[in-house]
């Protein structure tokens, strides 16, 4: 039996990971079931210290994760491109990311919100497909590349950062003004900051499992 054994988290696809963390108490068994799609009758014919150090050495990918964002990738024969300017996204954008952006099962979903499949292209400039809803494209992002996913949830928990850095500032000002619509201003900008802090401590829990806390059994 030929086996390819993932060394770099490119090698493993998100449906992958989604089985794997979804088990409570992983063991090696898992590991081979969930990252080589291996089932057990097959696992059970080979050797123990096979078995144990395949299972090292696919964990020991989750180490090398350097979070490098990734703006765009080839999956089967298209290519996929980031939200070319989050200024401009739509509500249903941004109201499907923040819905699904919050659980491992739905994250194939949150994929097929912030990456669609290019349709124009000139340098480093590229536009990409209209959205028309998670349905289109969230079955062909469960083989999206694990590096792809670990880097497009970084690079929101950077930006989720830096706006709660920035909004205090903004409503320490709007509250020295007496206008109407200055105070209207400052009740928005609140409720804006607590989405936000909603929305990093949500990510905080989702990026524990980048480093999955394994021990072998």
């Amino acid at each position: 039996m030929k086996l390819i054994i993932p060394t770099d988290l490119s090698e493993i696809k998100l449906y992958q990971y989604q089985k794997f963390i979804a088990i409570d108490e992983p063991q090696n068994e898992d590991v081979l079931k969930c990252f080589l799609d291996l089932d057990a009758e097959t696992i059970n014919l080979m050797k123990v210290s096979d078995v144990e150090d395949i299972a090292a050495t696919i964990l020991a990918t989750f180490k090398k994760n350097d979070n490098k964002f990734t703006p765009t990738f080839k999956l089967n024969n298209d290519y996929f491109g980031f939200i070319p300017n989050l200024d401009e996204i739509t509500y249903g954008e941004n109201k499907d990311i923040t819905t699904y952006l919050n659980d491992w099962k739905n994250m194939h979903r949150a994929m097929a919100v912030m990456y669609r499949p290019i349709t124009h292209k000139r340098g480093t400039k590229y536009v990409v497909e209209d959205y028309k809803g998670t349905h289109v494209y969230s079955d062909i992002m469960k083989d999206t590349p694990l590096n792809v996913v670990f880097g497009s949830m970084v690079f929101f928990w950077n930006l989720t950062n830096e706006l709660l850095q920035t909004i205090p500032n903004f409503l320490a000002k709007q509250t020295k003004k007496e206008q109407i619509a200055g105070r209207i201003s400052v009740k928005n900008g609140e409720a804006i900051q607590k989405s936000l802090h909603l929305l990093k401590a949500t990510l905080d829990d989702l990026m524990k499992f980048q480093h999955y806390p394994y021990t072998s059994a």
